[in-house]
């Protein structure tokens, strides 16, 4: 099945990259790309701890930080003000306050076009330098230790902060 991949490392480590990468989501505007909601869905999926004891969720004054049934903290940010509260209380400092973004954006995925199109490349592929996003074909049972499923449609690769000892 195809998923669309970020590779957060390389996102991260040149920030111009980000720059660079366009949308072509038709609700977005040059300042409501869905990029951003990608990186803020793979920073929650794979950089969080998910803290049995979850400081950020307790933390937020306005509960736009909720844990899913899934078990993975999910952000609302229509419910966010922006007082990084969470930030102050995750132990471990990874929610990244260039992450998350204020204004509503939203990835789609173009599940559409690419249902319609198998060959359809999107934009943010396209667009993304040294394959920082692209799409592969990947079951999760195949895939490598440092790929992260984060829903149906996306993977991450990061490295991993746990060691082989707390792998499930």
């Amino acid at each position: 099945m195809k998923k669309l991949l970020i590779d957060i490392t390389k996102l991260i480590k040149d920030k111009k990259l980000l720059d660079k990468i366009d949308c072509e989501y038709l609700y977005h505007e040059e300042a409501n790309r869905g990029i951003f909601s990608l990186l803020e869905i793979a920073e929650f999926g794979v950089f969080c701890r998910q803290c049995k004891d979850a400081f950020c969720v307790d933390a937020c004054t306005k509960d736009a930080l909720e844990r899913t049934e899934t078990k993975l903290i999910k952000r609302y940010n229509m419910r966010c003000v922006g007082c990084k509260s969470c930030i102050l209380a995750c132990p471990f400092g990874t929610i990244f306050p260039e992450v998350i973004n204020y204004i509503t954006s939203k990835c789609d995925f173009c599940l559409n076009q690419l249902n319609e199109n198998s060959d359809y490349i999107p934009v943010c592929v396209k667009t993304a330098e040294d394959d920082a996003v692209k799409i592969i074909d990947i079951e999760k049972e195949n895939s490598d230790e440092n790929l992260y499923f984060v829903g149906e449609q996306l993977v991450v690769k990061a490295p991993s902060w746990r060691n082989k000892e707390q792998k499930d």
